[in-house]
């Protein structure tokens, strides 16, 4: 066996002498990624700042090793989990260990399909609110904000799976607080620890805290009205609020529940929204593929409202979106940090929070040796057949192994659902003109929004 090389010696562009590519990180982190592995291959060293080290990964094979070989030799990075905490506390984004396993036991019940299947309704039932709501606009020919109205419209989604409550109005104070308390937590991640102590009370804390408490307000008020009986749900909270520990019998409590809300209300919207959004654009500048996703959405519903019923038969609309997540991942790049003495690619890593292991997805699904012509979007790339021919991790827009997200199966009902009835109604359109960039946040998000100029659809008597 070869004896492995130290840290210094993992291949990477040299970067500034001192700050190496910290710049480039948070000015332009996809270019730096894309252009770091076309440069330097499937495992790249990055320098961050004269201390960090940041070994980035598009290999399949590297990824297995991470993620599922010896996941037990890698944690969240103790920056990323110190940055999200007064937002997710202890949910299962920032917990670890045999807390992090309970939880994810506990939860697995309310992600089970049969379960998700009796959300479909109220999935639906939202989307044809904001369709009436397109309808009447006064004035149709000006653009909409798509990029708005699919946070508003998962927010709302996620509200009534989660507390059968919407929370996704303007005036609302939870829709709000999300947004501040999002931004805050985005600045937190992406300015590597570099932002002021919560202690001392700038504008951005007391903004920060005032959201903070709001949510916490709304939703213990909301897990305390279910325990004392004042309200009734089939909905993900009840299903919480009932799971038991098999081994001690006991239940979650207010304050896990809390964190797990916080934690299903994020990435129950945030991502999927942000995806849909990309699918949008995608399919306005693809009307080949947007003509065939509505021709299917037609010949199976035959002008009424999906189901759950309906999506194994909606197979096409399905890869669209599983291709538009290829191409703008939501969660662009996930992060872990050695744990336990490990030799990775002959790099031997011990444990020390100045080296991080990065997979950014956004690169992985560019990897040409995985995915030819990796720019060209083609739903068919996501056919049984061509599925079937890939690595198992070459395609990770939830992440993989065992922490591949729990809503996984939700979001891809949620996404076929709400683009079958869109497609009936409404054509949309990019404004001419305009430019579309990604910006990479926590989530992939267009920058400045997604305007687009909604057209309604001349349907038949």
């Amino acid at each position: 066996m070869p004896e492995a090389r130290t840290l210094g010696e993992a291949p990477g562009p040299r970067g500034h002498w001192f700050w190496g590519s910290i710049q480039e990180r948070r000015h332009n982190p996809l270019q730096l990624f894309l252009r770091a592995h076309q440069e330097y291959g499937d495992f790249v060293r990055l320098r961050m700042g004269p201390t960090i080290s940041l070994l980035s990964l598009t290999s399949p094979e590297l990824i297995k090793h991470v993620l599922l070989d010896h996941a037990d030799k890698y944690g969240k990075p103790a920056g990323l989990v110190r940055d999200a905490w007064p937002l997710l506390g202890n949910g299962l984004f920032t917990s670890s260990g045999d807390f992090w396993k309970r939880q994810r036991r506990l939860m697995q019940p309310a992600f089970h399909k049969e379960r998700l299947a009796a959300l479909a309704g109220s999935m639906v039932e939202a989307t044809q609110q904001m369709l009436a709501r397109w309808q009447a606009r006064p004035n149709p020919s000006e653009p909409l904000d798509v990029s708005a109205e699919m946070m508003h419209l998962t927010l709302g989604i996620v509200g009534r799976a989660l507390f059968s409550t919407d929370v996704s109005g303007t005036a609302d104070r939870v829709g709000q607080a999300l947004t501040v308390a999002l931004a805050e937590t985005n600045h937190r991640i992406l300015s590597l620890g570099l932002y002021a102590p919560d202690f001392i009370p700038t504008a951005r804390n007391r903004a920060f805290r005032q959201a903070l408490d709001s949510l916490d307000s709304v939703v213990f008020e909301l897990i305390a009205r279910r325990r004392a009986g004042q309200t009734q749900g089939d909905d993900l909270l009840a299903t919480l609020m009932a799971v038991q520990d098999a081994d001690t019998g006991e239940r979650m409590t207010d304050t896990q529940l809390r964190d797990e809300a916080m934690t299903i209300f994020l990435a129950g919207h945030e991502t999927t929204a942000n995806a849909l959004a990309w699918m949008w654009h995608l399919l306005a500048q693809h009307p080949e593929v947007e003509a065939r996703a509505r021709a299917e959405a037609e010949a199976v519903l035959g002008g009424r409202a999906p189901t759950a019923e309906d999506l194994p038969r909606l197979r096409y609309l399905t890869q669209v979106f599983e291709e538009t997540m290829r191409l703008y991942p939501p969660a662009w790049i996930m992060a872990r940090q050695p744990v336990k003495e490990d030799v990775l690619a002959g790099v031997r890593l011990t444990p020390t929070p100045r080296t991080i292991v990065a997979i950014s997805a956004y690169a992985l699904h560019r990897n040409p040796k995985l995915w030819p012509e990796p720019e060209r979007f083609d739903p068919e790339r996501f056919s049984p057949e061509q599925s079937a021919q890939r690595p198992r991790l070459a395609y990770l827009p939830f992440g993989g192994g065992q922490r591949l997200c729990i809503g996984n199966n939700f979001a891809l009902m949620e996404a076929t659902l709400i683009t079958a009835a869109v497609l009936q109604r409404f054509r949309l359109r990019a404004v001419p003109g305009h430019t579309v960039e990604p910006e990479p946040l926590v989530t992939l998000r267009p920058k400045g929004g997604l305007p687009m100029l909604v057209e309604p659809l001349q349907v038949s008597a």
